[in-house]
């Protein structure tokens, strides 16, 4: 970046070393669990509890259509299991769900040190799902975000962002005011995967504790799903659900570098070490 440009200002990655505020990641299961395993599967969960000390029943409720019209019925969908910050940010969360396993940190430093904490939970769970329940999608969700240094006057997201990517709607790069560009697509991986992209760019002000700060926000959704009308089965050992798993996963972290790198300038590409 010139000399010009940084004296009026630039946009800065939130950490030193990247721009990630979260990562969440999501296994799907064809159906919901049987009480007795789901049971199982909860005090599983229970192992954690030191380094996730928190816990939050996720509690559902539905409403009764019929002779008891209006009336209500709660139930347990399943137990999170957190670990918070003194200023209340959940830094880690572990989501144990009827049809679902959730983990979400906001602690990112690096790909293998997240998804090594994450597959350490799903070792453990994702075999009692499996004894009745198939994998039918496997998700990672980004959320990075850049903030503006200097005077508001000069601040520009084509600063950021990289010139006519495919990602974003050409209007952006022209408007005067803050803007949102959403989009999203269905991608054939293989014969087996269908993989849903969705990407989701903010530029707005956010309001942060006392503060507020110009932003632009860049949420990525990447999920490959399976079994879909259209594609080929996809039947699999309960021994090879984990290295599945982990496959799809790191497959999906490549993918999700290559849209990020379309969507950000060399610039800040090269900062953020996305690319050398």
């Amino acid at each position: 970046m010139s000399d010009t440009l940084s004296q009026k200002g630039q946009f800065e990655p939130i950490h030193a070393a990247h721009a990630i505020e979260q990562v969440v990641f999501i296994l799907q299961f064809d159906q919901p669990l049987e009480k007795a395993l789901f049971t199982k599967a909860l005090a599983a969960a229970k192992s954690f509890e030191q380094e996730l000390p928190g816990k939050v029943e996720i509690r559902e409720l539905t409403f009764v259509i019929g002779p008891n019209t209006g009336d209500q019925q709660e139930s347990n969908n399943g137990t999170s299991f957190r670990r918070v910050e003194p200023d209340g940010t959940v830094a880690h969360e572990l989501r144990v769900e009827r049809t679902s396993l959730t983990f979400r940190t906001t602690l990112y430093s690096r790909w293998d040190a997240v998804w090594s904490q994450a597959s350490r939970y799903f070792n453990t769970l994702v075999p009692l799902y499996a004894e009745q329940a198939g994998l039918s999608g496997i998700s990672v969700n980004y959320v990075d975000k850049f903030v503006w240094s200097g005077n508001l006057s000069e601040c520009r997201p084509n600063l950021l962002l990289r010139a006519e990517s495919k990602y974003l709607c050409p209007y952006v790069y022209k408007a005067e005011d803050f803007w949102h560009s959403h989009t999203g697509a269905f991608i054939r991986v293989d014969k087996n995967t269908k993989r849903l992209l969705n990407v989701n760019v903010d530029y707005l002000d956010e309001s942060r504790l006392s503060e507020t700060r110009r932003i632009v926000a860049i949420t990525t959704v990447l999920t490959d799903q399976l079994n879909q009308p259209g594609y080929e089965l996809c039947a699999m050992e309960r021994e090879s659900v984990i290295s599945f798993i982990d496959a799809h996963l790191q497959g999906l972290h490549k993918f999700g570098k290559e849209v990020f790198s379309n969507i950000i300038n060399d610039t800040m590409s090269k900062r953020i070490a996305l690319i050398e």
